[in-house]
């Protein structure tokens, strides 16, 4: 079926009529299962007994064990509640003394065992199991057990109480979802998403002639300044508009889209036959239903027709055949018409198997920011966060332009001074009164460099992930800034809290092997472009180029490599 809904159980109690054994539906909500509510209408009557509709509820259920007549003889003209006249008048029939026995039973333990124990008690010695599954069937059996395990895991989160269980159960909204490969020999009904991945000799899609309902009062849209989808609100239909219309259009294509791809799920799960019919309301299906498409596609094919015979109409099917004709055999390839064995199985006479190649070397995983061979070098010195404080807390200094470097691409470039200072000038940021406009114009001049103004343009991106294999060492990093150009590609590291060397040619060999750990992840993935590597040093908002050739030294294993 399309959906779990009122056909569906329909169907379940129809084939249950016809004596058809059947699974039942493949995903149940525990509360809704007859056998648990009457169970459930068992826990609130021995939490109150006083209450006369729980009670006449528990009466007339498998548990209960009376008729509707055995509950209005009891009922009509009692004094007091319903309890105290089935506990005053049990022995005058056989069906009110065992449910006044069963009931009396029952709430003598309510209070001094957990839900779990009261239930097997009333499945187990007191025979409920056995009622239950002589009026609601074999199918009753497996919502009780999942009772029972709510029950227990409701005790090994919970104190063991009665109402709090009930309450537990009730709020929880507990689902089951049955195995649909342990029905065995019975007729499954599940939705045509549930069935992905499953197949049947006979398979039947009687649900086909409806359409999936569009009467949403919200559209979603995506919002292309922010990259955000926002939603639209539509209350009627005075509220519409051309945009908001074009927006509902392509939902409801996006949604037909994925309605016709469960079509297609729903006709490759038979082995041998598939069945597809129909059930129509009062309004005609639509052109654009399953069954209609169906129907369109075997006209094609020049199917077979022949009367229906249950009632007016034909049925229309195209056969092929499915297995051999008697006598036919099956033709079998010769070994010999193959090429040679491959080496690993040995040759005649000894057939001894050669022994497997040997395994490449398992890659090393390397971090760019904290490579290998910190012999090799040194990195500028650290400042103390509490250093000059007498002019500004330069430590925060650099953190404020790392941050102002990462957010403010996505800031309009006409915007991009004012909303700098804003953040600069916010109490708390550690800056003084003078600095906040020259720190702004620092890092404006840094994306206005002339290498990479694209760098902080729409289309880059801050904080991307780098992971790549390159010779035998697995590199992966966390990239300040990148950026993919039709010719090239830019990249740039953020170093805070260091002192910038006066030189390009000064840069640290720590810093030059990670950048050249990203430039030849990036060179694996675009082997056409040129990458250009930065480093960008937020205490004095510098920029330093790094060329090629200092970087080509420093690939990963390099150090091993001339080692």
């Amino acid at each position: 079926v399309r959906r779990r809904g009122a056909f569906a159980w329909a169907l379940v109690r129809a084939l249950k009529a016809k004596g058809v054994p059947v699974a039942g539906l493949d995903r149940i909500v525990l509360t809704d299962q007859p056998a648990v509510q009457d169970l459930v209408a068992l826990g609130d009557a021995l939490l109150l007994p006083s209450d006369d509709l729980t009670f006449g509820c528990l009466l007339t259920s498998p548990l209960g064990g009376l008729s509707d007549d055995d509950l209005m003889d009891l009922a009509i003209g009692r004094e007091g509640s319903l309890w105290d006249a089935l506990r005053d008048r049990a022995d005058e029939r056989p069906a009110w003394r065992a449910a006044a026995d069963f009931f009396v039973r029952l709430l003598a333990r309510v209070d001094y065992v957990s839900p779990y124990a009261l239930f097997a008690e009333a499945l187990g010695p007191l025979g409920g199991r056995a009622r239950l599954f002589a009026r609601l069937g074999p199918e009753a059996a497996e919502p009780v057990d999942e009772l029972l395990n709510a029950a227990l895991t409701y005790a090994g989160r919970h104190p063991p109480s009665l109402q709090g269980f009930l309450q537990w159960l009730r709020r929880s909204g507990a689902e089951v979802k049955r195995d649909a490969e342990s029905a065995g020999n019975l007729v499954r009904i599940m939705t045509v998403h549930g069935a992905k991945g499953l197949q049947a000799p006979l398979v039947i899609v009687p649900d086909t002639a409806a359409l999936p309902n569009d009467d949403k009062t919200i559209v979603w849209a995506l919002d292309e300044a922010t990259g955000i989808e926002v939603p639209l609100w539509e209350p009627r239909k005075e509220f519409r508009c051309k945009a908001l219309d074009r927006l509902r259009a392509d939902g409801r294509q996006r949604q037909m889209e994925e309605h016709n791809r469960l079509l297609y799920v729903a006709l490759t799960r038979a082995e041998d036959r598939l069945l597809i019919c129909g059930w129509q309301g009062h309004h005609k299906p639509k052109d654009e239903c399953w069954h209609n498409l169906v129907s369109r596609g075997v006209q094609a094919l020049s199917p077979e027709q022949e009367p229906f015979g249950l009632w007016e109409g034909d049925v229309t099917f195209l056969r092929s055949e499915q297995s051999l004709p008697a006598g036919a055999t099956v033709r079998v390839a010769a070994a010999e018409a193959g090429g040679a064995m491959p080496e690993w199985a040995g040759s005649a006479p000894a057939w001894m198997p050669a022994p497997p190649p040997p395994e490449p070397p398992r890659p090393m995983p390397l971090a760019p920011s904290r490579p290998e061979g910190v012999e090799l070098g040194s990195v500028p010195a650290a400042e103390s966060p509490l250093a000059d404080r007498g002019g500004g807390d330069r430590f925060r200094r650099g953190q404020l332009i790392h941050s102002l470097l990462q957010h403010l691409p996505s800031v309009p470039a006409d915007e991009r001074w004012e909303a700098a200072v804003r953040f600069l000038d916010r109490p708390g940021q550690g800056l003084l009164a003078d600095q906040a406009e020259q720190v702004a114009d620092e890092v404006l001049a840094v994306m206005a460099h002339p290498d990479l103004a694209p760098l902080f343009g729409g289309e880059s991106r801050a904080e991307v992930p780098l992971t790549g294999v390159v010779g035998d060492a697995v590199v992966g990093g966390l990239v300040d800034r990148l950026v993919v150009l039709p010719d090239r590609v830019l990249v740039a590291d953020f170093k805070t809290n260091r002192r910038p060397p006066g030189r390009v040619e000064d840069t640290p060999v720590l810093y030059l092997r990670q950048m050249a750990s990203y430039r030849a992840v990036l060179r694996a993935i675009f082997p056409d472009r040129a990458v250009l590597c930065a480093l960008i040093w937020t205490r004095e908002a510098r920029v330093a180029i790094l060329p090629d050739e200092m970087l080509d030294s420093h690939d990963p294993g390099h150090a091993k490599d001339a080692a």
